[in-house]
């Protein structure tokens, strides 16, 4: 497990405002990037750090590249939750959408990250509902991904504190979805609906309680 610290200058944090991580409500929601400045609260030490490969055939040709993966434990104790894609020079067409399945928390806030690694970010993204949030790309030509480009860090800002790896990820390109690949999510994160449950059985139990009185 590799860790490191995110280090944000303390003249960079005090020129923090713009865009920061925004809420993800279901369906498409535009995105234009934020900086580590502008939302001092993604900073943070590095707890998991992957790159794995990919290589998918499409009607245009093979895509290749590879997906860099990382869960960050910010400066309030929750998770961040980073995906950063790179396509190889020998890919034969774009990638159109970045999807993130299986990803539970019940708020969904993000964005991407313009001031560190990557070229190109996201023109907007569609949450489905069922834990699925789709990055796209292509919308716009500043968010065109071709071969030899690299996405900025897209992130999901939770309020988990454990983590496991439990979500999947795919890419599109050339009209073609890719297979399915493991990463991080939070943990033992109940979804909204189990909250309201959860707070209507205790009502419900206390109730009962008041009418029984107390025991002799």
């Amino acid at each position: 497990m590799k860790r490191f610290t995110l280090a944000v200058a303390a003249a960079a944090v005090a020129l923090g405002s713009g865009a920061q991580a925004v809420p993800l409500p279901i369906g498409t929601t535009p995105l234009s990037g934020t900086t580590v400045a502008a939302s001092p609260q993604l900073a943070g030490t590095v707890l998991e750090d992957d790159v794995v490969p990919f290589s998918f055939a499409g009607s245009g040709g093979t895509v290749t590249g590879t997906v860099q993966s990382r869960v960050v434990r910010s400066v309030d104790g929750t998770l961040d939750f980073y995906w950063r894609v790179i396509s190889d020079d020998r890919s034969t067409g774009t990638i159109t959408s970045f999807r993130v399945g299986d990803f539970f928390t019940p708020v969904y806030d993000g964005n991407y990250e313009t001031d560190g690694l990557g070229e190109v970010g996201p023109a907007s993204a569609r949450r489905f509902s069922g834990g699925a949030v789709n990055f796209l790309f292509g919308d716009t030509p500043a968010s065109t991904f071709g071969p030899g480009t690299s996405s900025y860090f897209m992130f999901l800002d939770t309020q988990a504190t454990t983590y496991a790896r439990t979500a999947i990820y795919d890419l599109t390109g050339n009209d073609t979805i890719s297979g399915a690949y493991l990463t991080f999510a939070p943990s033992n994160v109940p979804e909204p609906g189990t909250y309201a449950l959860l707070a209507g059985g205790l009502g419900m139990l206390a109730l009962a309680r008041r009418r029984r009185g107390p025991r002799a």
